[in-house]
């Protein structure tokens, strides 16, 4: 905090104008401190690139389907990895993220943020901002995600879910009862005691337009009564009819839910019925119970909604309970999202769905989507991210003298996550000596893994080259290897009917030997070449049939690029050197074209630090940055910047862009040193110092 009290009155005037400005500038939301001190694993993706490393001899397999995946490593590193694999291609995200109690469940910077700490919403806060805009866009047009909370962050999540993801995309709030016992005792003893959690719910596409769950008739009949035009509609073998606006009688008509299953039925209520049979939006045929569907369009799908509270979820010590009976101990989880929790969920959506999980944790939601696919014979897929942290181990173990890599073992991934899916794909004996038989499914092992950039951008790609099979593995869910060679790898699926082929030859010319062994396969090939300049010539596979091809690694680079310029703030020393540089060229040398040239350079990362710092998006869909007039003119929309500021802006903007394309009669070294001027008042009164 600074001193006031040593600041002159001059000193003190200017920092009250500043601060009325910038009250003047701010709108509704959410506001917080800017990261004082950045997390270490975000700026590891300034200098690295984040690619997968797999783990051979943890691979199961129990079947031919396509494999699920889980991934040992930081999330923020992993999420950026998956933005190149599933960009678009997750059906539901579900994540348990540290609720910030002060009590030891949340790490920054590989310190726990205790209660005392006065910048413990604003850490977690922008821990959470990051993930989030690296979730978003791994997310399908009809993409759901679930992020779990209590109390003490429930508002502000809200909040930053609303900027990230967009107000008008939140679906509502879930419920459930996660603790059925009251106590007096060490950290829960509270006046008020808070036994229910909350779990927010977003799409991709608006609220009012979504339509991603499947209604199933139940097979169960009740009588209503009801009032008004019922509308034509056929169901079993009894035939709607007219009651009549202001006649009052009794009908039948069936009930509709989601998966039967043992005779628990999320439920249509009465209101929901209505309004399908007055929109005839209800046809069972022939008396045969039917999926239920809108009678212009058998493909698409009714909406029907959730119960805010979810009455069956269990509690979270019966999710301890059962990772205990599981694992043998609970690893120090004081708490583990039940999985009737997910299923619950879950059961909302079709059977083929993709599920993430990139706060994984003990691994409930892999389990439940094992669970589910045994019980329907459907084909769902998970990934779960989740670190390797050690729940304060780390210290008992050192004094037992124990290795750092006997440590790592200990660790929640390798100790806790890994054995629990393990345990429930091939079955498992409880603590009463039984035999709990084996849901099935199969698994691959990853650990995230970091490349360190070269100078050489060339070298660069080579390095990525040589790194990124594992990822396309991922990609491709393709995971067993065919043949290798020096310049090539061919992998093949479980069902032995698609491939990944992968070239990364730099020098010598094996691609003939590379393009006969693809001849011989028969099934859909995708195939990865190494290019220089990011372009594949597909006329090389002239005669191979059922493929397709994309370069590497440029789209990887793009993408990683892209993410760092979203989640890295521009560092304000960088700013400040170009701007001593504009200085001694502008006032010292008088050097009116390079001066402009270099303030044009500093403007345009002064106006992306200030968008940075309230939310706004630098970047354009297509990964490229946003034009800075454009951006500008965003700044001035969110009332961020004022009308003088954007004019002016607008103005050296313009002879910042005649320097930097050598039309250097458009302006003069008085306007380079107002140029100046101007960059140190938007400097000063936007507080980048």
């Amino acid at each position: 905090m600074k001193d006031y009290f040593n600041l002159s009155k001059e000193d003190l005037l200017k920092l009250i104008e500043k601060q009325e400005e910038e009250l003047k500038s701010k709108k509704y939301g959410l506001f917080w401190d800017a990261e004082r001190e950045p997390e270490q694993v975000v700026l590891d993706c300034e200098n690295n690139l984040p690619v997968l490393k797999r783990v051979k001899g943890k691979e199961i397999r129990t079947n031919k389907e396509e494999d699920n995946i889980l991934i040992e490593g930081d999330n923020y590193h992993a999420l950026t990895v998956l933005n190149y694999t599933h960009k678009e291609k997750i059906d539901v995200i579900y994540i348990d993220p540290p609720y910030n109690t002060g009590n030891n469940d949340f790490v920054y910077n590989d310190r726990y943020v205790d209660k005392e700490d006065g910048f413990r919403h604003s850490k977690w806060l922008n821990f959470m901002e990051k993930r989030l805009n690296l979730a978003k866009d791994l997310l399908k047009e009809t993409g759901v995600i679930f992020i779990s909370i209590d109390d003490n962050e429930a508002a502000q999540l809200k909040m930053l879910c609303d900027r990230i993801l967009g107000e008008e995309n939140y679906y509502g709030c879930l419920t459930w009862v996660k603790r059925t016992k009251s106590t007096n005792s060490g950290k829960a003893k509270k006046m008020v005691q808070q036994k229910i959690e909350y779990v927010h719910v977003y799409g991709i596409k608006n609220r009012e337009e979504f339509e991603g769950f499947e209604m199933i008739y139940s097979g169960i009949e009740k009588s209503y009564p009801h009032e008004g035009k019922l509308g034509k509609c056929r169901f079993e073998n009894l035939e709607a009819t007219d009651y009549g606006r202001k006649k009052r009688d009794t009908m039948k008509f069936p009930i509709l839910g989601i998966k039967p299953r043992q005779g628990k039925r999320w439920q249509v209520g009465l209101e929901e019925a209505n309004r399908l049979i007055e929109n005839d939006r209800i046809e069972i045929v022939g008396g045969v119970p039917k999926r239920v569907f809108y009678p212009e369009d058998e493909d698409s799908e009714s909406f029907i909604p959730f119960w805010s509270h979810l009455e069956d979820a269990k509690s979270a010590e019966d999710g301890k309970k059962q990772l205990g009976e599981i694992i043998g101990f609970n690893h120090g989880f004081d708490t583990v999202k039940p999985i009737n929790l997910l299923l619950i969920i879950l059961r909302r959506f079709k059977n083929n769905v993709t599920v993430l999980d990139f706060m994984a944790g003990s691994g409930t939601t892999g389990h439940a989507v094992l669970d589910l696919n045994k019980e329907d014979g459907g084909n769902r897929k998970f990934i779960l991210c989740t670190n390797n942290e050690l729940n304060g181990l780390a210290k008992e173990l050192r004094e037992k003298g124990m290795s750092e890599k006997e440590i790592e073992e200990y660790g929640i991934c390798r100790r806790v996550t890994y054995p629990r899916l393990e345990k429930v794909i091939n079955g498992y004996k409880n603590p009463k000596g039984e035999k709990v038989a084996g849901l099935g499914g199969n698994l691959q092992y990853f650990r995230t893994d970091l490349i360190k950039k070269a100078k050489n951008k060339d070298q660069v790609r080579i390095d990525l080259t040589q790194k990124c099979t594992e990822m396309l593995c991922v990609k491709e869910n393709i995971f067993n290897l065919s043949i290798e060679d020096e310049d090539y790898k061919i992998f093949t699926s479980n069902k032995k009917d698609r491939f990944l082929c992968v070239y990364f030859n730099f020098q010598d010319d094996s691609f003939e030997k590379f393009l006969r062994e693809i001849k011989k396969l028969s099934g859909k090939k995708t195939i990865y070449m190494f290019s220089i300049d990011g372009k594949v010539d597909s006329s090389l596979f002239a005669g191979v049939d059922d493929f397709t091809i994309e370069e590497i690694p440029q789209k990887i680079v793009d993408i990683y690029r892209r993410l760092v310029k979203m989640n890295i703030p521009i560092k304000s020393d960088h700013i400040f050197s170009d701007f001593i540089k504009a200085k001694e060229c502008v006032f010292v040398k008088q050097e009116k074209d390079e001066g402009a040239r270099i303030l044009r350079i500093v403007i345009e990362k002064v106006i992306q630090k200030i968008a940075q710092n309230n939310g706004v998006n630098i970047l354009k869909n297509n990964t490229k940055e946003e034009k800075l007039t454009i951006l500008n003119d965003k700044l001035k929309g969110e009332n961020i910047f004022s009308k003088v500021d954007w004019e002016e802006n607008k103005t050296y903007i313009a002879i910042g862009n005649h320097a930097a394309h050598g039309e250097y009669s458009e302006y003069d070294l008085k306007n380079a040193e107002n140029f100046y001027q101007h960059v140190q008042k938007i400097i000063e009164r936007y507080n980048l110092q």
